[in-house]
């Protein structure tokens, strides 16, 4: 169909929906890329056992006062240049190898601290894993974000439909009032007043369709679709959304979301990440650092500018030692850190579950509630179009007789048919709202059926949307 001109509306479904939620929302790719960052983290902490290499020529010139070998300080001068290479664990080197050979400790330094090179990749490990459930975390967001975008739609889509029917009748009570006017079995003021209410119905399909475009553009958004385009949901709006079965105690409910939701598993990964560093902390004056170096080239040099007697030279520096930090004030206190984080991340998986269980509970109760208004607006449809469909019956047997009902006396069947279908749309979409949110809550447990493949709607015959009423048979005009 064509709201707006030269504007067609494209279909789409709440799988498809959800499918383009996990593959181009744009959280769940960046939450990809932080899954690689943490694997790249992790690489960097396990290549701490490799040597790195320094390579290059380097030229010492010296000139004044120096300590020979032997003790004396003399006026010296003198040159020389190293061309090869270093290799050193650990960290450390900030420039470039001395000509001389390896650097002492004082100066250019690389030390591997083994409580590092052991623990630090295990600790890397977990963060990995955390990321990747971080992942299940921003496509659940996105799922549900997605989910709700469309439940708009829907509510958008219905609300156009019954703005239409309404506007429908509207046009069928005008042509009534007019005909009873023209005839003198009805009053001026009757036609006048329908025609009010016609336009005011115009006016509430004008605003739908407005509706409807925003919250296309709304789904678009989130599912990255050609913004020109405005989609329509395929399945009716007053749809019910079957996923969780009414009947599941809500102990079920909870124990399922606590074992499926991917925030649990994300934060009990950052606790065992934790746990990992606080036992660091704690060996970490017991465990040796080692620095060991070995550089070798060419090596040649002599008095002033000269430069010759050049041949091989090889070096190696190995040196194992322990650390006090700080007289050992420096370690505890990076204990009562590492205990401190231990903790805030337990605290955070106590908080999560909370949150967890509200809204599993909220959800759950939400559904109840809709279910209770779904019952109750279901018996207001039919009724109230049986009133106006009675209405009309009696206004077409009694047209010219003595207290006939008059036409006007419709406006209200028209305007209560119209509050009962949103009602029951209403009560309809908040069911499905609060039955997608507890299947999110959940973490999307794989023992329910995926909305994404295998949703089942239900569409009670009652309370369809209905054709437009036809026009009524009218009288006669008076000649």
């Amino acid at each position: 169909m064509a709201l707006i001109p030269d504007q067609a509306v494209l279909p789409i479904d709440l799988a498809n929906a959800l499918r383009l939620a996990g593959a181009r929302d744009i959280e769940v790719q960046i939450a990809r890329q932080r899954v690689s960052e943490a694997l790249g983290e992790l690489q960097l902490a396990r290549s701490a056992w490799l040597p790195s290499l320094f390579y290059g020529p380097q030229w010492v010139r010296h000139d004044g006062q120096a300590q020979i070998v032997e003790g004396p300080v003399e006026t010296i001068s003198k040159s020389s240049l190293f061309v090869g290479g270093m290799a050193a664990l650990g960290d450390g080197i900030s420039g470039p190898v001395p000509a001389g050979g390896p650097p002492n400790v004082g100066g250019f330094s690389t030390i591997l601290r083994l409580s590092d090179a052991i623990f630090l990749p295990m600790a890397a490990r977990r963060v990995v894993d955390a990321q990747r459930a971080g992942v299940s975390v921003a496509v659940n967001r996105a799922i549900l974000g997605v989910a709700e975008a469309y439940f708009d739609l829907q509510a958008a889509a219905g609300r156009l439909a019954i703005a239409s029917e309404a506007a429908a009748n509207a046009e069928t009570l005008v042509e009534l009032t007019s005909s009873f006017a023209r005839s003198g079995l009805g009053l001026e003021a009757d036609y006048r007043r329908s025609l009010v209410e016609r336009d005011l119905q115009r006016r509430e399909v004008a605003q739908a369709v407005g509706m409807l475009e925003m919250a296309s553009a709304e789904l678009i958004r989130r599912t990255r679709l050609d913004p020109g385009i405005l989609v329509a949901p395929v399945e009716p709006p007053e749809s019910i959304l079957r996923l969780i079965p009414d009947a599941t105690a809500p102990g079920d409910l909870i124990t399922t979301a606590l074992l499926n939701r991917p925030e649990l598993a994300e934060q009990r990964k950052f606790v065992e990440a934790t746990v990992i560093r606080l036992k660091q902390a704690r060996l970490r004056p017991f465990v040796p650092s080692l620095s060991t170096r070995v550089s070798g080239g060419g090596y040649g040099g002599g008095r002033n500018d000269f430069f010759g007697d050049f041949d091989g030279r090889f070096d190696t520096d190995v040196n194992i030692f322990w650390e006090l930090r700080g007289l050992g004030v420096g370690d505890a206190a990076y204990m009562k850190m590492a205990d401190a984080r231990n903790r805030e991340a337990k605290l955070r998986v106590l908080q999560i579950q909370d949150q967890v269980a509200a809204e599993v509970m909220q959800a759950e109760k939400l559904r109840l509630a809709a279910s209770r208004q779904i019952a109750e607006a279901e018996r207001a449809v039919p009724d109230a179009l049986e009133s106006l469909e009675l209405n009309l019956a009696n206004i077409r047997r009694g047209a010219g007789l003595p207290d006939a009902t008059r036409p006007i006396e419709v406006l209200q069947p028209i305007q209560a048919l119209a509050r009962a279908r949103q009602a029951y749309l209403d009560s309809v979409l908040e069911y499905n709202r609060a039955q997608f949110r507890l299947y999110a809550a959940m973490g999307r447990p794989e023992s329910l059926p995926s909305p994404a493949t295998s949703t089942e709607w239900i569409l009670p015959p009652a309370v369809r949307v209905a054709e437009p009423i036809g026009p009524p048979i009218l009288p006669a005009p008076a000649e």
